[in-house]
């Protein structure tokens, strides 16, 4: 068995039904949706706006903690569009490219932020966010959490004060030292935590962010994009929510740093080469 994932445009549905929600006013400019992870539903909200994303993140932080441990905890994951690559070709490491979405979980809520172009921008990311992961009650929790850090930290000067990195929590709360957790994907994570049916089966093609003829700062995003850009951070949200709740008090790390995966340490070149013998 597989998730069945489906999508629901909100904008679409409520002029059905004749509603005027002015989602494209000048204050707020969002595009709303219902993703569906079998029976459970996720609103979404994708958004470039500064002012819906800082308001997103309020509400966030406006709620009680998620966590029996006392913490707001939340998800994300990043992504990076193919079809910019062009737009950044003085940077060599494509490792190195800004990211172009930011996707942040709560479990039934999800935000898909379009971040800015960095380049154009002194300081384009809402001070509600950087306050939000900066905030010492806030966790964030994600996959390769360190090589996110650094490239949010470095392009838009987005810090958090309590990072985790899902595979290393999986690998010191589960306490399987049979399975090598550390190097699971998402998927096999979701599965072993949750249940064999949390399977995703994904399109074997990149799906394109956005229509190849229209500008992509102005028009929605792929329905299909949203659908997976959303099931991402849910499944992390699953996956670290099950396995703190199996945690005691006593796994509270004075020092974060635990959570994440340890800095690669740059080979030195020894100066007292041997010269090779021919």
């Amino acid at each position: 068995m597989v998730l069945q994932i489906s999508l629901v445009n909100l904008k679409k549905e409520n002029r059905r039904r004749e509603k005027d929600f002015k989602y494209n006013e000048s204050r707020w400019i969002y595009d709303p949706y219902n993703v569906y992870v079998d029976e459970h539903r996720i609103l979404t909200v994708v958004t470039g706006n500064y002012k819906t994303v800082a308001k997103w993140i309020k509400e966030v932080q406006n709620t009680a903690p998620n966590s029996k441990h006392g913490f707001i905890f939340v998800t994300i994951c990043v992504e990076r569009d193919p079809d910019m690559s062009g737009q950044h070709w003085e940077i060599k490491d494509s490792e190195d490219y800004p990211y172009d979405l930011l996707q942040v979980c709560t479990g039934s809520h999800c935000l898909l932020y379009r971040l800015p172009f960095p380049k154009y921008d002194d300081d384009p990311i809402p001070k509600a966010m950087k306050d939000f992961f900066a905030d010492p009650k806030v966790m964030v929790i994600g996959m390769k959490m360190r090589r996110i850090m650094n490239r949010l930290d470095a392009d838009f000067d987005i810090k958090f004060t309590n990072p985790v990195d899902i595979n290393i929590l999986a690998e010191l709360g589960l306490q399987r030292h049979d399975l090598d957790l550390r190097h699971y994907d998402l998927n096999r994570l979701s599965m072993t935590v949750l249940g064999k049916y949390w399977d995703v089966i994904r399109p074997e093609k990149p799906i394109a962010w956005f229509p190849r003829e229209t500008r992509w700062w102005r028009d929605p995003m792929n329905p299909e994009k949203i659908k997976y850009a959303t099931v991402d951070p849910y499944l992390c949200f699953m996956v670290s929510s099950k396995i703190l709740d199996g945690m005691d008090d006593t796994w509270y790390p004075e020092d974060f740093d635990d959570f994440l995966d340890k800095k690669k340490k740059k080979k030195r070149k020894s100066k007292n080469k041997r010269k090779k013998k021919f």
